[in-house]
């Protein structure tokens, strides 16, 4: 009997062992549904600090005088998205300090494959690179005309097959816009089903298109187009941004701090590494982003090896998560709430002056 037992309880820790081995090669493969658990690597994605870039170096102006700074950069900062983790990739991720582990649809929603997300984040690009290009004009004096919300793409689920790339969109409901802004403002202000008239320009005429809204993807109670848009605005001077791959919406601040850099006789950065990021309303606001933690490392300790930024420039809301980054090199935290707060905060080192709320964060 004791032969037989012992025979028996190898048998079963045998089978546990290959149940357990199974189990992990589904949860690597994710072949269990991410419903069923959400926490296995393949339901999840890494995010963690990505490149750095100069953003002086990517803007290019014609038509006018320009004021390149003898020294100092303004670095906008990314995340990189770590996707196909692995168990081994999964479990060195959840013990970084610099990386943080969220559920893959938090980065690529249910229904958007890598492609249409990407096209997301270009579109999204490409308007924060017009917000921050107007607000810095017009705070310069320059007279602007936007001339309605030019469509830029036309997602898959789009509430209508009517409205095509290069498509303007100049009234709803009769109603005249001139800023992608406005449209965006108009649609969320109605209610999912509700039907809307969009007054459409293009290059034979104007027409008008109906429309139902659908909902929104991430948020059903959300109205819904399925059309990406910003401005269609002829601008004073050249102004050319060379983002590469880089995309979403969060280095408008920094795009405009760049362009009045170029644009004003004064040098504002007065040679420091200066990095930052935060979206950029049409107002001045700055806005809250994400993946700040991974952009703050990220800044203290750059991947191609240049030196570690002096000031990170964060939005207000993000403050606290700012505070909490593992970083490589000591580095002031100046948090902005708007454009002339980030003015105000260079100007105040210029003068050997601690911006307004400024900390010190410590490498840890």
């Amino acid at each position: 009997m004791t032969g037989e037992t012992s025979i028996a309880r190898r048998v079963l820790t045998a089978s546990f062992v290959v149940v357990l081995v199974g189990a992990a090669a589904l949860l690597v493969r994710g072949q269990v549904p991410c419903d069923v658990l959400a926490a296995q690597p393949a339901c999840q994605v890494a995010l963690q600090p990505g490149p750095i870039e100069d953003t002086l170096g990517l803007i290019t102006v014609s038509g006018t005088e320009v004021f390149p700074p003898p020294g100092g950069t303004l670095h906008l900062t990314t995340v990189a998205v770590q996707d196909d983790l692995g168990l081994t990739g999964w479990f060195g991720a959840r013990t970084s300090p610099t990386v943080e582990v969220v559920p893959r649809e938090q980065i690529y929603p249910p229904g958007f494959d890598r492609d249409e997300v990407a096209e997301i984040n270009a579109a999204a690009m490409r308007d924060s690179q017009l917000v921050a290009t107007i607000v810095a004009l017009e705070s310069l004096g320059y007279e602007l005309h936007p001339d309605g919300a030019l469509v830029v793409g036309v997602q898959a689920d789009a509430v209508t097959d009517e409205l095509e790339v290069d498509d303007v969109i100049v009234a709803i409901d009769d109603v005249p816009v001139r800023e992608s802004t406005e449209v965006v403002d108009a649609i969320r202000a109605r209610s999912v089903g509700d039907q809307v008239s969009l007054q459409v320009r293009d290059v034979s005429g104007t027409r008008t298109v109906e429309v139902v809204l659908g909902r929104n993807p991430d948020d059903p109670e959300v109205p819904y187009v399925g059309v990406l848009l910003t401005t269609d605005l002829d601008l004073p001077i050249g102004i050319e941004v060379d983002a590469g791959a880089i995309g979403g919406p969060s280095a408008g601040l920094v795009f405009a701090l760049s362009l009045l850099e170029l644009l004003e006789p004064e040098d504002l950065i007065d040679g420091r590494i200066i990095a930052g990021t935060g979206t950029l309303a049409r107002d001045g606001a700055v806005g809250g982003v994400g993946g700040v933690p991974q952009k703050v490392a990220g800044a203290s300790a750059p991947v191609d090896g240049s030196d570690p930024a002096e000031v990170f420039l964060v939005p207000r809301d993000n403050l606290d998560e700012a505070r909490a980054a593992a970083v490589a090199a000591d580095v002031l935290l100046v948090p902005v709430g708007t454009l002339d707060e980030a003015l105000a905060a260079l100007e105040a080192l210029r003068e050997g002056r601690d911006p307004a709320d400024s900390l010190l964060l410590a490498a840890s």
